[in-house]
């Protein structure tokens, strides 16, 4: 007789996820600045979604995202003066980048920088 197996394919999301955390959002390359975007994973960590005032909220497939780690403080600056104008200085900057590396295979990649609020905000969405 074969032993009966119970597959758990829900991983442990934290709640913080869930709820949420303010971002500023850009690209370089096409150039976008999307300040204030609500960033969330959605229950069961398939999508993380995010959405700013104005424009209409945006979708990207965990399975797709290859890594996600500080990224560098921008040196555009244009994306510098935008994020000044947000209230964020240039010298706060370390440690406050985050870059979401995701593609179908390892070289059409996409990266989507995001600025948290604070270094541990960035230390703890890198570190899940």
């Amino acid at each position: 007789m074969t032993k009966s197996y119970e597959f758990n394919w829900q991983k442990h999301l934290p709640g913080f996820m869930q709820e949420g955390a303010s971002f500023d959002r850009f690209d370089e390359d096409p150039f976008l600045f999307e300040p204030n975007c609500l960033v969330k994973v959605d229950e069961f960590g398939f999508f993380i979604t995010w959405k700013s005032d104005g424009k209409e909220g945006q979708v990207l497939e965990c399975s797709l995202i290859n890594s996600i780690r500080v990224g560098a403080v921008p040196r555009d600056p244009k994306i510098l003066s935008l994020l000044e104008s947000a209230g964020k200085k240039e010298e706060e900057l370390e440690g406050c980048v985050i870059c979401v590396c995701s593609g179908t295979d390892l070289v059409n990649l996409s990266f989507m920088y995001m600025v948290a609020d604070s270094p541990d905000t960035a230390r703890v969405y890198t570190q899940c």
